[in-house]
């Protein structure tokens, strides 16, 4: 809903219509020095071109429009929303995210493997308004993107940004559960969550990844393990950020499905297997509903401002009608 702070100041507006009223009644004619351009004793040249007359109006209307913007701005325009208020600190999430080459390969419908796990971790935030969310990608290192935050919009605009090899080509899978474990210690115990997803087994990497899962259970932290990925051939597309050579054609993929449920088993966790894009909405589907929900206590009323916009587009509304006047009309007459 839009509103104003200050809608005395719309009266402005009506100086508009005096404005062209006063102008047509001669009461605020414009001085002219009238100079007359023809032959001798023949016709008086005039101008009377088309292009000269639109100009002339799309130029006026440009400042009509600029003033009432001005006019708006200073009445204070603001948008009134609703916003949740939780009365305790929902779950925290950390999403620890395979980012090697073999998540380019495009086995999920038409999308690729990280793609549609993109997608489908950005269905989940959005219904879970109440809970914070984290960020680990991992390759040949595992790196912290984004801190467990309630800021939904910072983590999913990071999470989009991801690009398949930004961490080297190799799975530290004992480092990405260690890093995301790291940030979840102080969490109460049932409302802490890591949700691996991958389609590799760990080739790299410091931390054996059962020696990771296995804090887990002693600091509460439940844990998902997501295979994602069929097997067999299947095509594969992508650029290295490194050298920014693009790969093209077929992946062997095959990963070792034991190794992920003996992680997930000395984690006390759940290892899932996500095959096609029915799967991966169903992993999602079943950890939405065993993750509890943070319930709202209230809500209120929150207003965003609106004056910046506002001004802006004043600003812009008066240096068109500013080029077309001294620009093009002058490049005219």
């Amino acid at each position: 809903m839009f509103s104003f702070e200050r809608p005395f100041f719309l009266f402005l507006a009506l100086l508009v219509p005096l404005f062209f009223a006063m102008r047509r009644s001669l009461l605020l004619r414009r001085i002219e020095f009238p100079l007359t351009l023809g032959d001798w004793n023949g016709l008086p040249f005039k101008w009377s071109s088309g292009l000269a007359q639109t100009a002339r109006f799309f130029s006026r209307a440009f400042l009509v429009l600029g003033f009432l913007c001005v006019v708006i701005a200073l009445a204070g325009p603001v948008r009134f929303r609703q916003e949740a208020v939780y009365s305790k600190p929902g779950s925290g999430v950390v999403f620890a995210l395979d980012v090697s080459p073999s998540m380019a390969a495009r086995d999920i419908g038409s999308d690729t493997r990280l793609a549609a796990a993109q997608a489908y971790i950005h269905s989940f935030a959005d219904k879970r308004p109440g809970d914070s969310f984290g960020l680990v990608a991992l390759g040949r290192e595992a790196a912290l993107l984004v801190p467990p935050t309630s800021d939904h919009r910072s983590f999913l605009s990071r999470l989009d940004s991801l690009s398949i090899g930004e961490l080297g080509d190799g799975t530290a899978l004992g480092l990405g559960l260690a890093v995301a474990a790291a940030h979840l210690v102080n969490r109460d115990p049932g409302r802490a969550c890591v949700i691996l997803l991958t389609d590799g087994e760990n080739n790299t990497g410091a931390i054996n990844p059962k020696t990771a899962a296995g804090i887990y259970p002693e600091k509460g932290i439940t844990l998902f393990v997501i295979g994602i990925g069929s097997s067999g051939e299947v095509p594969i597309e992508y650029t290295d950020p490194a050298t920014g050579k693009r790969y093209s054609g077929t992946l062997n993929s095959e990963f070792n499905e034991g190794a992920l449920r003996d992680i997930a088993l000395r984690g006390g966790g759940t290892y899932i297997s996500a095959g096609n894009r029915e799967a991966l909405e169903a992993v999602f589907s079943a950890i939405d509903d065993s993750i509890p929900v943070s319930p709202s206590s209230w809500t209120r009323t929150v207003s965003d401002p609106l004056e910046v916009p506002v001004i802006l587009s004043a600003l812009t509304l008066f240096a068109a009608a500013w080029i077309i006047a001294r620009v093009m009309l002058g490049a005219i007459i």
